[in-house]
């Protein structure tokens, strides 16, 4: 009898199973996609980025939204947040999120703290092009932004823009609350509305950013900002701001760099960050050529006077920006030292403060050029600052920006009646970098003015070298004010002078209003200073930490409060002044001396005669000597009848006959043309009987 066989097919079945259930694809997440950053999921429903905020196992992702996304209440499906819809300060975003230029509109929150489209954006988070529309936020804490409540280091926003209304308490932004990574290339209009916490932190309101702690660049904001305080004895109108409440804190370094914001429609005149403009030069492409230039082409388009710039995937009405345009293009010359760009015209040197990446090129003014087509008045473009920037620190400050690191040949000539007002470093030059320069150049009824910690007549911070410059005109400034230079950090003036009036409100200098191991060599100010704080000098306002003041002089008149000096203010610490002289008037409230304010540094072979007056502390040379025997002040003196003093916390004093023959110098150790017992340099010589000591570069 056969053997029974089993039936092929009943074989065959378990295996035809086992192949299927391999074969069949994963359960697709999304609406496609795998994460991968060659594959990433896709967004395409409101469904599908809710699930991705309920997910934070996949905040690592890479996501691409592939159409636009309605997130309205009143829609299936759709609700009212509670809290922001992907991540949270402690699990935030580190993914990549592509918009793909596509938008998610009518997003709605009611919540407490660190509120947005993304609550949080990790230090690996991207999020870019990528619009959020009509959103409706509100929350009862801080870190409330548009797209995302916090940012933190390292994080990318890129090409991203906002509409709607924001309102909390703390940091509060059209865009971001509080951001510490990079933003760039971005907008908002929304509105903001924020308020003083009632646990007493103040925070920030900013139409783009409510805190700054990273980078802004190449951003704007249009949006209404108002601030107010539950207590209504007490506004806090000082944390709003048109573009950004508050920029920098401690050890953070912050950079706002060609940003603006509307100061009509945003109802706020100042911001810690950004620059602000009429609606008419918001809508003006000439406002924003520097978007268009170095490595930026075609980011940004614009219907030239009748709408703001708007990003290139939205495909609105108007024309790119600069597109492929570069300094070339305009100046003559290759930037090289050997060919360097020659500036001939305004427009020429308007021109170089839109173009980054040539801040390390060289240049030669061929021509004196008159700016006062670039004031901003009267319908007016306003000067490109070369290198703008702030500063920001506690004990040592810090420039934020990209200073200028070239070489500014002037060539002997002028550039007259530069006006630039700002809240950053104000100057034709915003910051000079340690290996930038510039030579041989006068700048002539400049108008310097602004509410920043640093203004000078011709740059805001030094760090670099300046040689045979000058100011003429008005300088005004809040903290280190100077004639020629604003916060002078380590770098060297030579051969230069200021004839500014300047005023200010402390560390305000003729010359340089804060020196911090500067060194400042055969120079002069003759401007009135006037400041209602301290430190205020003739000269320099605060010199610090190895600054050296050598051959110099200061003969205009010199008013403040406290700490107030014909030639310095304040002579702290390790600084130097060395055969040095005032003739100027000195007076103020307490510690007015006709050379120094106050001295804890090493004063040598200088000497005083402007009259002095004030309440405490004051004398004809000094007014408080803190010196010790390792900073003392030597060979020094002050004329007791010129100045009207007859002490002085350190120096001698002598009669106006005394003080005009050679022997009572040269008996005291100082260096005196023809004579070689005190040195061959001939640093002095003197009109025996008739004057007092001259330094000799002065009649070269």
């Amino acid at each position: 009898m056969p053997t029974a066989t089993r039936p092929r097919v009943l074989w065959t079945t378990p295996l035809i199973v086992a192949i299927c259930l391999f074969s069949l694809p994963a359960y697709a997440k999304y609406s496609g996609g795998t994460g991968e950053p060659n594959d990433p999921y896709q967004i395409a429903t409101a469904a599908d980025l809710i699930a991705l905020g309920e997910d934070p196992n996949d905040y690592d992702k890479h996501f691409l939204l592939t159409a636009d996304i309605d997130l309205d209440p009143n829609l299936p499906g759709r609700k009212v947040f509670d809290k922001a819809v992907i991540g949270s300060q402690w699990n935030p975003f580190s993914g990549a999120y592509d918009g793909n230029g596509h938008t998610i509109s009518h997003l709605t929150i009611v919540g407490a703290h660190y509120l947005g489209l993304f609550g949080g954006l990790g230090s690996a988070g991207e999020v870019k092009n990528l619009g959020v529309v009509d959103v409706n936020i509100t929350g009862s804490g801080d870190n409330i932004g548009g797209l995302a409540g916090t940012s933190n280091h390292a994080s990318v926003v890129v090409q991203c823009y906002s509409t709607g209304s924001v309102s909390g308490k703390g940091y509060i932004g059209g865009l971001a609350g509080e951001n510490r990574g990079s933003v760039t290339q971005c907008y908002s209009t929304a509105a903001v509305f924020g308020a003083r916490t009632s646990y007493g932190i103040e925070g920030g309101i900013g139409g783009l950013v409510g805190e700054n702690l990273g980078t802004l660049a190449d951003c704007y904001s249009t949006g209404s900002v108002r601030c107010y305080s539950p207590n209504s004895s007490y506004r806090v109108k000082s944390t709003a701001g048109g573009l950004v409440g508050r920029n920098g804190m401690y050890m953070y370094v912050s950079f706002v760099t060609n940003c603006f914001w509307d100061v009509e429609t945003s109802g706020q005149p100042t911001s810690n960050g950004g620059t602000g403009l009429t609606t008419g030069e918001m809508q003006d492409a000439g406002t924003f050529l520097a978007w268009g230039t170095c490595g930026n082409e075609g980011a940004w388009t614009i219907d030239d006077g009748r709408d703001y710039p708007r990003l290139w995937w939205q495909n609105m009405p108007g024309q790119p920006i600069a597109f492929g345009v570069t300094l070339s293009n305009f100046l003559t010359g290759g930037g090289t030292e050997d060919s360097p760009y020659l500036i001939y015209t305004p427009d020429d040197l308007n021109l170089i403060g839109l173009f980054q990446c040539d801040w390390d090129k060289h240049y030669k003014l061929m021509a004196d050029i008159d700016m006062s087509g670039f004031d901003g008045k009267d319908g007016k473009p306003r000067f490109n600052i070369i290198a703008p920037g702030r500063l920001h620190g506690d004990e040592e400050l810090i420039f934020q920006g990209i200073p200028f690191t070239g070489l500014f040949g002037g060539n002997g000539h002028t550039i007259s009646r530069l006006t630039v007002k700002t809240d950053e470093c104000e100057g034709m030059f915003g910051g000079l970098g340690t290996s930038g320069e510039v030579r041989n150049l006068g700048v002539v009824d400049v108008n310097i003015t602004g509410s920043g910690y640093s203004a000078g007549g011709l740059v805001g911070w030094n760090e670099g070298t300046m040689t045979g410059c000058y100011s003429v005109g008005l300088v005004g400034g809040s903290a280190h004010t100077g004639g020629l230079v604003g916060y002078n950090n380590r770098g060297t003036l030579s051969h230069s002078y200021s004839t500014c009036e300047v005023t200010g409100s402390l560390s305000v200098g003729g010359l340089v209003g804060h020196s911090r191991g500067g060194t400042v060599n055969q120079c002069h100010g003759t401007g009135a200073v006037s400041g209602t704080l301290f430190a205020i000098g003739g000269l320099v306002g605060f010199n610090e930490w190895g600054s050296s003041l050598r051959q110099c002089y200061s003969t205009g008149t010199v008013s403040g409060e406290i700490c107030v000096g014909g030639l310095v203010g304040g002579n702290e610490w390790g600084s130097f002044v060395t055969q040095c002289y005032s003739t100027g008037p000195a007076s103020g409230e307490s510690s007015v001396g006709g050379l120094a304010g106050y001295t804890v540094g090493n004063v040598t072979h200088c000497y005083s005669t402007g009259r002095v007056s004030g309440v405490r502390e004051v004398g004809g040379l000094i007014g408080t000597n803190y010196g010790t025997d390792y900073s003392p002040v030597t060979g020094c003196f002050w004329d007791i009848e010129t100045s009207g003093q007859l002490t002085s916390a350190a120096g001698m004093g002598k009669t106006t006959t005394e003080m005009q023959r050679a022997s009572t110098f040269i008996d005291a150790g100082w260096d005196f043309v023809a004579e070689t017992e005190n040195g061959t340099e001939d640093i002095w010589w003197i009109l025996e009987g008739k004057d007092y000591p001259r330094l000799w570069w002065e009649a070269q």
